[in-house]
């Protein structure tokens, strides 16, 4: 049969229909598969993300927090940054329990973590693109701007990007509800479009979400960087290059995480479109592609306080400094006896040999 040609066919029992031919590989496409490979791999890398991200920036808060006196004010973006990882890692279990039962919260609580996790998704890259801005003055143009700054800027700036991630998440309050799905048989919380423009609404949001939360910060990112770079280069003072290590590998991990999601996501948008011609195979890839690029993606909530943790020395330094104090509290308030001629202390519950 030619390229574009339609053929009238018959049903199994040899009565004309009057309808053309539909080819392997097109719509209606079956998604069990994809369906269950969702059911058991969200939930599982969701939770795990979600313990790993609630002990680490739990950590990163508690040390910040230990030493605010001393902020600088590129702290004041890192505590804000570590603040809309954690939140968005609690909207995590959520998400995992609706793909293995189904959303059970009612409809409020769709909009809100819906919400919730869209303003902490932009607010994310919107601090780390501040970090590098506050980079940017301290270095390039440390006399004429840097010493300039007060903390009320800093304050200025963090509600900005507060209230921009919350404008940018509008549409989490508008579309999003709870339905009931036939084919998992439970309800779920998700986009609620009009049928007729839901591809045009879906695909809008999605290049606002690429543009403005991705592809414009990184760009800003990439300047700032790149003229850090060329003044320290320049500058006699070799070691303000270590400074910059724990940035540049938190972009570097924000990039590597949510990078190919985005492209991923950009696929399935330019195929809605019709840019790409469809296919259930080309469904079923993009499905199970988004699906595991945007848990990669997540586990950049983890991630972050791994990259203080082993790259920022400063971090090191305060958290072994807090784990000192933390075990000499324990020894001062827990531990009673007498020493002995052995060198052993004698406790109520063991012995603890004395080095």
């Amino acid at each position: 049969m030619a390229e574009g040609q339609e053929q009238d066919h018959t049903d199994d029992y040899g009565t004309y229909t009057g309808l053309p031919d539909i080819p392997a590989g097109a719509a209606p496409c079956d998604y069990h598969e994809t369906s269950r490979f969702n059911q058991w791999f969200i939930p599982a890398t969701f939770l795990l993300v979600f313990l790993l991200g609630l002990i680490g920036n739990g950590l990163v808060l508690y040390v910040l927090k230990s030493r605010r006196c001393s902020w600088h004010l590129s702290d004041h973006y890192l505590f804000h940054l570590t603040l809309s990882d954690l939140l968005l890692g609690l909207t995590l279990p959520f998400w995992a329990t609706q793909y293995a039962y189904g959303w059970i919260f009612g409809s409020i609580p769709c909009k809100l973590v819906g919400a919730l996790f869209s303003i902490n998704m932009y607010s994310s890259i919107f601090f780390l693109a501040c970090i590098g801005l506050n980079r940017y003055f301290a270095i390039v143009h440390a006399v004429e701007l840097h010493r300039k700054q007060r903390p009320i800027h800093t304050f200025l700036i963090c509600a900005l990007v507060w209230g921009t991630s919350c404008l940018l998440s509008l549409q989490e309050f508008y579309f999003r509800d709870v339905d009931f799905v036939k084919q998992s048989k439970a309800h779920s919380c998700h986009y609620n479009f009009n049928p007729e423009t839901a591809d045009t609404w879906r695909t809008t949001i999605r290049f606002i979400n690429l543009g403005l939360g991705f592809l414009l910060p990184l760009a800003l990112m990439f300047f700032f960087y790149c003229r850090i770079f060329c003044t320290l280069r320049k500058s006699r003072h070799g070691h303000s290059y270590r400074s910059q290590v724990v940035i540049v590998v938190l972009l570097f991990v924000f990039v590597l995480c949510w990078g190919p999601y985005n492209i991923f996501l950009l696929i399935d948008s330019l195929q809605r479109l019709g840019v790409i011609g469809p296919s259930c195979s080309l469904f079923k890839q993009l499905d199970i592609g988004l699906t595991i690029t945007e848990t990669l993606g997540l586990s950049h909530v983890c991630l972050n306080p791994f990259v203080y943790a082993f790259v920022g020395v400063k971090f090191k330094g305060e958290l072994s400094r807090l784990s000192k104090r933390v075990s000499g509290k324990l020894t001062s308030s827990g531990v009673t006896g007498s020493k002995d001629e052995s060198g052993v202390i004698e406790t109520n519950n063991s012995y603890t040999r004395v080095f």
